[in-house]
């Protein structure tokens, strides 16, 4: 049994291009050091600094929006000096912004440099993110793109995981040791990319950089349109680290332990299940993979709405992590296989916008709908799944109408 399980394991490793793997390994030790020291980043501007959970709020929307636009900026960069030099850029400036966090956390600097300093990690974090994902694109053939984005998503989650249950012992020494681990970690993913991996762009943008030319994506009306649903989507996404666990602690009365478990329970999901998962996906086709994680989710969501405590609240975070793990991998693979020759740092960066707009609407809206309807569950959680309920049915339709051209056309994975 051993045998056959090392001998599949030699072919999985086998299929793929070696800089998938070193991408993963990558993901997996920045992961765990951006989560040993993020999640607590809020806790130490309010115990430490007493900065009210209102301007910590007004921070964390900040640098949502400030990493859309390293995110837009590092696609554009990507598609025009290549994948390898602007991850490396970013990279070795991650290492040093973390270093800096470390200083001005250990001499109590005021809230509004940490503030600042927090909003320059998020930036030139976000600027690696585009370029990774086009050269996981570049290098893997279109057939295999769930698979290979389902990797590197094991691989991330698998380092979330293990990020802050270290971060939470390193307290105990002190809060800038936490950025001292982190700028290690990122320190470890550059020189895994510089020494690892080769460059694996094949065309490069060649116009002048000009803002209308960044915005020449806005042409690209299917591609719009499938940004448009996923936002749709990430509005709900995005309720998972406010809404949901707001609403589990007062409303249902679990506990912060209880919390944390359901949490932990979402991460080993992905890592146990994104594999198996994306080749579910494959098989379906992105259309009908991108429907299926949509009503996942929408379904996960509604049923928080009338659970009536902790045991079956972890059936409906399962739910939502099947949800993630179908939808996640494919929506990346499908902007890849949208994306033209040479533009798809662009398009990834463009697809990160959507992302992480929706990710910071998110809560605003759960916020109004708690405070709403936060004693009638039902409509608090019916509403943000009918939110769901819009995105699956905005990807059914785009994949109807894709059969007679369009999205569909350039997606190798799409039923025919």
């Amino acid at each position: 049994m051993w045998d056959q399980a090392l001998r599949r394991f030699t072919a999985l490793v086998a299929r793929y291009d070696r800089r998938l793997w070193t991408l993963f390994f990558v993901r997996l030790i920045v992961s765990a050091g951006f989560g040993v020291a993020m999640p607590f980043v809020s806790l130490y501007l309010y115990r430490e600094l007493h900065v009210s959970m209102k301007v910590v709020g007004t921070i964390m929307l900040v640098s949502a929006l400030v990493g859309s636009v390293g995110r837009i900026m590092g696609g554009e960069l990507a598609d025009r000096l290549g994948r390898k030099p602007i991850v490396c850029a970013a990279m070795a400036t991650r290492t040093i912004v973390f270093l800096l966090m470390a200083y001005v956390v250990h001499i109590r600097a005021s809230y509004l440099i940490v503030a600042l300093v927090f909003l320059l990690i998020r930036f030139v974090g976000a600027m690696t993110q585009p370029g990774i994902s086009a050269m996981v694109a570049d290098i893997v053939s279109p057939e295999r793109r769930v698979e290979a984005f389902g990797i590197l998503r094991i691989g991330g989650n698998a380092g979330w995981a293990l990020g802050p249950a270290l971060g939470g012992f390193l307290l105990a020494v002190s809060y800038s040791s936490l950025f001292l681990v982190t700028a290690a970690a990122s320190l470890i993913g550059f020189l895994l990319i510089l020494l690892f991996t080769t460059e694996s762009i094949r065309v490069r943008e060649q116009n002048r950089f000009e803002l209308k030319n960044v915005l020449d994506v806005g042409r690209d009306r299917q591609f719009l349109t499938f940004c448009l649903f996923s936002l749709t989507l990430f509005l709900v996404m995005g309720q998972f680290a406010s809404t949901l666990s707001v609403f589990s602690v007062e409303f249902l009365q679990i506990s912060e332990v209880e919390l944390g478990f359901l949490y932990t329970l979402n991460g080993v999901i992905v890592v146990l299940f994104q594999w198996p998962a994306a080749l579910l996906a494959g098989r379906l086709g992105t259309r009908r993979a991108l429907v299926v994680g949509s009503l996942l989710f929408a379904l996960g969501y509604f049923s928080v709405g009338v659970v009536p405590g902790f045991s079956f609240l972890l059936g409906s975070m399962v739910v939502i992590t099947l949800g993630e793990v179908v939808f996640s991998p494919t929506a990346t693979t499908a902007v890849a296989n949208m994306a033209p020759e040479g533009r798809m740092g662009r398009y990834m960066g463009f697809y990160g916008l959507a992302e992480a707009l929706g990710w910071s609407g998110g809560p605003f809206i759960g916020g109004f709908l708690l405070d709403a309807y936060g004693t009638t569950p039902v409509l608090l959680w019916g509403a943000i799944a009918g939110i769901g309920l819009i995105a699956a049915v905005g990807f059914h339709v785009t994949w109807r109408r894709s059969r007679c051209g369009g999205i569909g056309q350039s997606d190798p994975s799409a039923p025919q």
